[in-house]
């Protein structure tokens, strides 16, 4: 077997895993705030969105990079394992005590001072998750995604256990807050289980500062990432209330369980597939019309779905005080879909060199994103999640011209390869329309599982009678076994 042909296997494998884990986490916690919505209020949610905001924040900087660090560390692994467990021990005690005192201002921020007990207490949650990021890590850099799907779900299934089982009796936020710390424990001490590596005594003073060098890169990608993916809690927070956050948050998960992971795992595999086929001297422009008419065809219809039936959705998965969410839901099915048409892109820069270009572009969105929440924040929850979707679309238009000209793909190319799944969308849409309009006398349930079979079905009909070789690919791709499984020779089999 050759190098490359190995190399893609295991990648395949990874993201296989990684998907699994990802997706059952995020079944389960789905799962998971089903049952707590019909104990809890909205703003008993809220209260614990405002605390994870800002603990999201912190942690961005958190371990100044060191565990990234580590997985692309290209030698002295052992020694390099200790320098980003050391930083990760200063780090958790660091941000553990700077969120005890600044508890209070974080309160007032979002208007609500009873938050500052329950801040406190998930401030001891950086000193639990720093002592497993190091074994996190190294399991990333092994590719032992199989083995770190253990602690992925084992972090999402003992917090729903422990939260339903507090919420049940009369914990109010504070079931979230435990539940949270358990999953933690539950997660830190599975990467220890499945990481054999120890520290030691040893100091590699050398290691440090290069470290944290290349650590600082990815503290301002992930700065970048979390002004564009967390802003929207904290403005909600902050102008609209707790109530308002609980219910947009809420909301949000359940296109997270469905259109962000399937963009998530498709990243995961597109973009080593690109990166080894640039590698080899291909052209990518084909490659990336490939992807960009696959990834279409799968997240438009789950956007459009979203989009029609949020307000059933709402209802059946966590009950009728919950359907003030509704169109916020909507919205954030628009926005998914908006995320899927140039999500792949940044894989394809990434791919030749261009990270530098990506950052920019990342830069840009932030800055329209920012911009459209602080006025979308004005109105209402629904009207925040718009304005993402609109400030997003923006951004993406500017990300695909400038494909077109990194890249030199054709905008009339991309727009063809848009084509079927967006013609198939449409007439999908016009299904669900009249569906929604005239099912009023069913019951929620039966009209999200109408909605869901006749939306599907009319989809994959239209589909199938215009671009049958999508069909044809899912098939190959699915049953073929060998070197054609590899994610780049995938890519070349859909030509």
């Amino acid at each position: 077997m050759s190098g490359t042909s190995a190399v893609g296997r295991t990648t395949a494998k990874a993201a296989v895993w990684a998907f699994l884990s990802t997706a059952s986490g995020k079944v389960i916690t789905l799962v998971g705030l089903m049952l707590l919505a019909r104990i809890l209020a909205p703003h008993e949610f809220g209260l614990l969105a405002f605390a994870l905001v800002f603990m999201t924040y912190a942690d961005t900087i958190g371990d100044l990079g060191s565990g990234m660090a580590l997985v692309y560390w290209p030698d002295r692994r052992d020694d390099a394992a200790q320098v980003t467990f050391l930083v990760n021990v200063a780090a958790g005690l660091f941000w553990c005590l700077l969120t005890f005192f600044l508890a209070p201002h974080v309160a007032d921020f979002f208007n609500s001072p009873q938050g500052t007990p329950l801040i406190r207490t998930l401030a001891f949650g950086f000193i639990i998750k720093y002592l497993g990021n190091t074994h996190d890590a190294l399991a990333q850099k092994d590719l032992r995604f199989r083995a770190r799907a253990i602690p992925e779900v084992g972090f999402a299934g003992l917090k729903a256990i422990v939260a339903i089982a507090l919420a049940w009796y009369g914990l109010g936020a504070w079931s979230l807050v435990w539940g949270h710390l358990a999953g933690l424990t539950a997660s830190t001490v599975l990467h220890w289980v499945i990481v054999p590596w120890r520290p030691s005594f040893r100091i590699p003073r050398d290691l440090f500062r290069p470290m944290l060098t290349y650590g600082r890169g990815i503290i301002a990608v992930n700065t970048v990432g979390a002004m564009m993916y967390q802003i929207d809690l904290a403005v909600v927070g902050r102008v609209l209330g707790t109530t308002v956050l609980g219910l947009y948050q809420m909301a949000s998960k359940i296109p997270e369980t469905t259109v962000v992971v399937l963009l998530w795992v498709v990243s995961r595999v597109l973009f080593p597939a690109f990166s080894r086929l640039n590698a080899a001297g291909e052209d990518l422009r084909e490659p990336y019309l490939i992807a960009t008419r696959y990834v279409a065809a799968m997240t438009v219809p789950a956007s459009l779905g979203l989009y029609f039936l949020a307000g059933p959705l709402m209802v059946v998965f966590f009950g009728r005080e919950w359907a003030p969410a509704a169109p916020i839901l909507s919205a954030f099915a628009i926005y998914g879909g908006v995320r899927s048409l140039d999500h792949h892109s940044g894989d394809v820069l990434k791919a030749i060199g261009r990270a530098q270009l990506l950052a920019a572009l990342a830069v840009v969105k932030a800055v329209l994103i920012v911009t459209a929440v602080l006025i979308g924040a004005r109105i209402s929850g629904a009207a925040v999640a718009w304005s993402l979707a609109i400030a997003y679309g923006v951004g993406t238009v500017v990300t695909l011209m400038t494909v077109v000209r990194t890249v030199r793909v054709p905008f009339g190319s991309i727009l063809k390869a848009f084509a079927p799944s967006a013609q198939a969308g449409l007439v999908m849409s016009i299904a669900l329309f009249f569906w929604m309009r005239f099912s009023g006398g069913l019951v929620p349930v039966g009209v999200m599982a109408i909605g869901v079979l006749i939306g599907a079905g009319v989809y994959l009909g239209t589909l199938r009678l215009i671009d049958r070789e999508i069909f044809q690919w899912a098939k190959e791709s699915l049953f073929t076994r060998g070197t054609a499984a590899t994610p780049d020779a995938l890519l070349r089999a859909a030509r």
